[in-house]
């Protein structure tokens, strides 16, 4: 199932949460009194919430929100703490080396636990993690400035197609989501940009307000937004699987005749490591589906970065599945291991 049928049907395919009390196992089963009584007893200590990024950014905002919701609702310290390195895999590491009772968690990536171990050996695996639900969404979008000959994707595409590899897209590094949809946009639809890595989306930003890069090709971080809402960036096109909410004028890659181009976008996401029981999972994914409407996490995160519906543990261990099953080929042959 492609990523773009998935999220639409995220609505139905979300576990309510009196599923998810009940425990059923990965294995076909489960006591649910037993579930019950496990659910009552988490946490038992305070919760130390690793967060895979260094501090400010948006897995770091997102973190820190999330843990402070957290402490409100669980009644005990949730202690956030930076590890970052490696793409986000180090902080992940350690992650998965903790002892799988929920008591530490991490928010990371979808790319940190998917992408990285396939390219890098990290020490773990996408099985090592338990994925929890995404706490934001970080859309790609192609972007140029205001002042720009290129006011639609089209205008772009067609000047790509007439002179390959010849615009300069900016990225946030070369093993970001948007870079490699650049790269599989060359190989899978003859359309060669000149894609440009830099250390993370800031300089990225920057590069392309100081007109040494012609486009720019990130997802809608704070640094980012800031620029468009100022009017000095113009969003051509998105890697979404749909049009967002916030920009409904705005098409999507796949509309504009990339067909399967739905990969270039940042899922900051919530995990545990594998083997946390049924329970504890259920009661932390009702935890930050929770967070993630309360209105003082809505502010700090803001609501456009928001998925809407929910995405809860299954919904999201089934998309970096397919995600990685889709994307191993490439990145394999992009970076080697």
């Amino acid at each position: 199932m492609s990523k773009k049928k998935l999220i639409a049907l995220f609505g139905a395919s979300v576990l309510s949460l009196g599923l998810a009390a009940c425990g059923e196992s990965e294995e076909g089963g489960g006591n649910s009194s037993a579930a019950g009584e496990e659910e009552t007893d988490f946490p038992t200590d305070d919760i130390r919430l690793i967060i895979s990024y260094a501090a400010g950014g948006p897995t770091d905002v997102a973190g820190r929100a999330v843990a402070a919701y957290m402490e409100k609702e669980f009644g005990v310290s949730v202690v956030a703490e930076n590890i970052e390195g490696a793409s986000g895999a180090v902080g992940t590491a350690e992650m998965t080396r903790a002892e799988p009772d929920g008591h530490t968690i991490a928010m990371t990536t979808g790319s940190a636990v998917g992408r990285v171990p396939l390219i890098e050996e990290v020490g773990f695996q996408l099985e090592d993690v338990q994925p929890l639900g995404v706490a934001t969404f970080g859309p790609g979008l192609i972007m140029v400035r205001e002042d720009s000959e290129y006011q639609t994707i089209d205008d772009l595409i067609e000047a790509a197609e007439e002179n390959p590899a010849s615009i300069t897209v900016g990225t946030a590094g070369p093993q970001s989501p948007q870079h490699v949809e650049l790269v599989r946009m060359a190989r899978d639809h003859d359309v060669e940009f000149q894609p440009v890595p830099f250390q993370g989306e800031a300089p990225a930003v920057t590069a392309l307000l100081g007109e040494n890069v012609e486009a720019c090709f990130c997802s809608n971080a704070q640094t980012t937004m800031a620029q468009v809402d100022a009017g000095e960036f113009r969003v051509l096109a998105t890697g979404a699987p749909d049009r967002l909410p916030s920009m409904p004028d705005v098409p999507t890659l796949e509309e504009s005749g990339f067909d399967g181009l739905v990969y270039g976008n940042s899922y900051f996401i919530l995990a545990a490591p594998a083997g946390t029981p049924d329970a504890v999972v259920a009661k932390l994914e009702a935890a930050l589906k929770a967070a993630l409407e309360d209105p003082a996490t809505v502010e700090v995160i803001g609501e456009e970065r928001l998925l809407d519906p929910f995405m809860g543990a299954d919904d999201l261990t089934s998309m970096l599945e397919e995600e990685q099953k889709e994307l191993k080929p490439i990145l394999e042959e992009l970076f080697g291991k």
